[in-house]
Parts: C-alpha cells; sequence; structure tokens
C-alpha cells in the first residue's frame, strides 16, 4: 500500500479549519469579508522593483542557472544594506547567501544542523516552519512560551539542562510575529550567551526588521559575540512587497554558513537572476519603505483605538504590520475570531492557530493589516458597533 510519511500524517491538523468554513459560508453568500488573516501584503510591489525585474528579463536572456549563492551582485547589494543598516560589515563572498525567501531557509536549517534526537528551541507562539524544520529532521521541539508577563519573551533562564544538553538551535524572532515585540539589546545578548555557553546555534529571523514605527529593531549581528553563535535570515518580501518574487538572505559567519550553503546546493538551483536585480534595486531605495511604515501606522492606529474602546485590555503593536490583541470580555481567541468573522464580518488569525501547547496565544488574536485604508475603515465601523 503507498502511503504517506509518519511526517505528514504527524502533521497537526490546520488550526484555521474552523474559521475558514465561517468565512467561505459567509462569501458565498455574497458578503463582504474584510481579512486580516494571512501576511500578504496587498501593497504593489514599488515601481523601481518591477522596473529592474523587466529590464534583467532581456539582459539576462541567457543567464542559465542562477549561482546557488547568488549572485555578486545581490550580495554585494545586501550587505552593504546591512552594514548602513545596523553597522554590521559582512564579506559578499563568504558570509552572506541568497536564498528562496525565508520560509523555505528557516525549514532547511535543521538539514545542516540537527540529528534525530536532537532538540530545536522554538518560540510560541510562532512561525510554523521552525517546528516542521525540526521534526522533518527528527528533531524534537521545546517550546518557549511567548507571554504578556514576561513581555513577550522567553524564558532562556528556565529552559532545564536536559533540555539545552542536547539543543542544536535557538530560534528568536524580533520583531516578533505575533507578537509585534522588538527585543531588547539586553534580551539578544542573553541569546547569545545562552548559545555560547550551550554550544546551541542562535538562529534570528529578522524578516520584519523594517517595519517599525518609532524605535529601530536592531539585528543580533550587533551584539558583541554573536557573530561566533549566529545566523540571521532576512527576506525582502515585507520590506518591499515582494512576497511572490521569493527572494531573501542568510548571513552570518562563514564556518556557520557553509553548511547550510551546501544543503542549498542539493534542494535547489538558486533564485531567479532577474529577481535579484530586481532585489538590488529595492536595498537601494529606502523611499518606498518609508511610505509602508506610514501607510502601516495609520491602519495601525485606526486598529488600536478600535479595540481598546471595545474592551482589550492588551493590545500590542510594536512593529511588523501585524496586531496582537487580547480577547475583551474573558474570550478566548478562537472564540474571538469566530465573533468578529460572524458579526462584523472581518477574518483574523485566532492566537491557538499559531501555537503549539504551551497556550502562550490562547487568549490572543492576528490582525494582519493588509486589507487597504479604507476597508480598515470600515473594518473598524464595523467592529464598534460588536456587542461585547
Amino acid at each position: 500500500m503507498i502511503g504517506p510519511s509518519s511526517f505528514i500524517t504527524e502533521m497537526r491538523p490546520y488550526a484555521f479549519a474552523q474559521i475558514d468554513r465561517i468565512k467561505d459560508d459567509l462569501k458565498s453568500r455574497g458578503v463582504d469579508v474584510i481579512d486580516f488573516g494571512v501576511g500578504d501584503p496587498t501593497s504593489p510591489t514599488p515601481g523601481i522593483v518591477r522596473t529592474a525585474c523587466k529590464e534583467a528579463l532581456d539582459r539576462r536572456a541567457t543567464s542559465g542557472y542562477p549561482s546557488y549563492q547568488g549572485s555578486d551582485e545581490f550580495r554585494a547589494s545586501a550587505a552593504s544594506w546591512f552594514h548602513r543598516r545596523f553597522g554590521v560589515e559582512l564579506d559578499p563572498e563568504g558570509e552572506l547567501t541568497a536564498t528562496i525567501g525565508s520560509k523555505q531557509a528557516i525549514f532547511m536549517l535543521p538539514l545542516a544542523y540537527v540529528n534525530p534526537g536532537d532538540t530545536v528551541l522554538v518560540p510560541d507562539p510562532g512561525y510554523p516552519p521552525y517546528t516542521t524544520g525540526a521534526r522533518a529532521r527528527q528533531g524534537g521541539c521545546h517550546y518557549l512560551p511567548l507571554e504578556e508577563d514576561r513581555d513577550f519573551y522567553p524564558d532562556l533562564g528556565g529552559i532545564p539542562g536536559r533540555v539545552s544538553s542536547r539543543a542544536k538551535i535557538l530560534w528568536v524572532n524580533y520583531p516578533n510575529n505575533p507578537t509585534t515585540k522588538i527585543a531588547s539589546s539586553s534580551f539578544l545578548k542573553e541569546a547569545v550567551d545562552f548559545c555560547s555557553d550551550n554550544d546551541v546555534l542562535l538562529a534570528s529571523d529578522e524578516a520584519y526588521s523594517e517595519l517599525y514605527y518609532d524605535e529601530k529593531p536592531g539585528s543580533v549581528l550587533s551584539i558583541e559575540g554573536a557573530e561566533e553563535v549566529s545566523l540571521v535570515f532576512n527576506s525582502l518580501s515585507k520590506r518591499s512587497s515582494m512576497t511572490g518574487h521569493r527572494i531573501g538572505f542568510v548571513a552570518g559567519r562563514k564556518e556557520l554558513l557553509d553548511p547550510f550553503k551546501k544543503v542549498q546546493t542539493q534542494s535547489h538551483s538558486g533564485a531567479a537572476t532577474f529577481i535579484q536585480d530586481g532585489a538590488v534595486a529595492a536595498l537601494s531605495d529606502e523611499t518606498h519603505v518609508e511610505e509602508l511604515r506610514r501607510e502601516y501606522r495609520e491602519k495601525r492606529d485606526l486598529l488600536v483605538k478600535t479595540l481598546e474602546d471595545i474592551g482589550s485590555d492588551g493590545v500590542y503593536a510594536e512593529a511588523t504590520f501585524y496586531i496582537w490583541a487580547k480577547a475583551p470580555g474573558g474570550m478566548g481567541s478562537l472564540e474571538f475570531s469566530q465573533k468578529l468573522l460572524s458579526d462584523a464580518h472581518v477574518n483574523t488569525v485566532p492566537g491557538r492557530a499559531l501555537s503549539q501547547d504551551t497556550g502562550a496565544g490562547d487568549r490572543f488574536v492576528r490582525f494582519a493589516m493588509v486589507p487597504s485604508l479604507e476597508e480598515t475603515r470600515e473594518a473598524c465601523i464595523r467592529i464598534q458597533k460588536m456587542e461585547i
């Protein structure tokens, strides 16, 4: 009998199913659902990027397979941007590699570092590929709850010795999806010290580093000693509305990066070169990023006030394009998401769908601020009319 692998059969059920059934039923009846669910920007990819990609299609007409590690131009551009942004110098040849976005890279990292039976330390709630990548390698996951009373930092000091002794990777993600938290330099230093003391790779997912409002987030590679234990994952998807282009990079010390680069040579044939040319244009321009921040700030301010007005006593929106809002009236995350969808025709993600078994997201709902400003205003009017 031909059947799926245990990796597939042991995957968690799709946690959005119940919400999706309500959404699909409403849409089938012609109801206008405003969708804050999936974190996929609807803002057009900047013109500077589209133009660069179009021109590159002709210029690269006979370019063949791309380099596994990315073009010289892209790596030089990414290294230059990283230095301007974070004050960290990277060698484009040995300390930076192009990726097909962040998701594929995050999922593949355990192939370079995890053996069956090893442990990966994963924030909860958090991005699902941290978990699925580890389990695809037959590694275990130890979940670190991101609780409100700890300011959405994991308790690294509370990790049992029997766990840290088997750990190979610690994932951190700041600015954080879904809690929106920006990491302090003291926490990043704590993470670096933990990984140094326990021979653990610090994998820092910084895909939202450019979507902020007031405080400018740092990179873990700016922290003293981080270069010895850290790899940074970043992407053009959110910074430049290039989700469909699938382009990003991983940066870090050559000795740490080389095992990952070796995995890449077996898992894909490189990011499309004409798209890398578009990314070079994106990294050379900050104007479109500033415009995105202004747009998200306006939507954030509307939603934060609305959610506080209906009784949420915990609305977080420090950075990213998410809002992490505590359900009012003692409701759980799934109940509040269902009510928003049924009563206001506003779709969100219940925190429970983003969590594993720690329960850290059970009281919260995530809004991805991807609808237009006009749609956001309409959503706020609908939410304010709800009976809580």
